[in-house]
């Protein structure tokens, strides 16, 4: 999966304080503050930039989803239904400078589900495959990573993200066994005589 993300420059005039998210025509868009350079990993949530008097510095808007390779190329199509879509929830979009737009990878599993614990590998444990909810599971995937390694099962809410689900297995067995079902017993007696 790959995703692209916008930043534009936002003036002192502009004075969205909070995140709008929304809908258009069925894509989700959202729309966020913050201040010049700080994102949420260096502590800014939707920060503003005091020397602007609470005004954001820049807005982020977000995000593209498309099954296509990590080429880090950023397509003109993603740029225009990105910006199309923000400017239906704040028309003012319209008048900000871009500064950048920004591809990433977002990795991805084949059950859409992430894979967290160990990974087979003696030492080795994985917390990868989130999609585009890294940072929104980041809590739960923390608490699941830190049972593993204390050698704790994981929590019932997060056992379906066992990174050995796609781990063949020589001791791996059906979760449902045909033969206690009376229909197949019945079946496979009848197959015999």
């Amino acid at each position: 999966m790959k995703g692209v993300t916008l930043r534009l420059a936002a003036p002192s005039w502009f004075d969205l304080a909070h995140v709008v998210r929304g809908r258009v025509q069925g894509r989700p868009v959202y729309v966020v503050p913050r201040a010049s350079g700080r994102g949420p990993e260096a502590g800014a949530d939707t920060a503003t930039d005091s020397a602007t008097g609470g005004a954001p510095s820049e807005i982020v808007i977000g995000a593209t989803s498309d099954e296509k390779p990590d080429d880090r190329r950023v397509e003109a199509g993603a740029v225009f239904a990105l910006l199309r879509d923000a400017r239906a929830v704040v028309p003012a979009v319209d008048e900000l400078e871009l500064v950048e737009a920004t591809p990433r990878a977002r990795p991805a599993t084949p059950d859409n589900l992430p894979i967290v614990g160990p990974s087979g590998v003696p030492g080795l444990s994985l917390a990868t495959g989130h999609h585009r909810n890294g940072v929104l599971l980041a809590p739960l995937t923390g608490d699941a990573v830190v049972a593993s390694l204390a050698g704790r099962p994981m929590a019932a809410s997060v056992a379906a993200v066992d990174a050995g689900r796609f781990t063949p297995r020589a001791d791996h067995r059906p979760t449902t066994d045909l033969t206690a079902d009376p229909t197949t017993t019945a079946i496979s007696t009848a197959r015999a005589r």
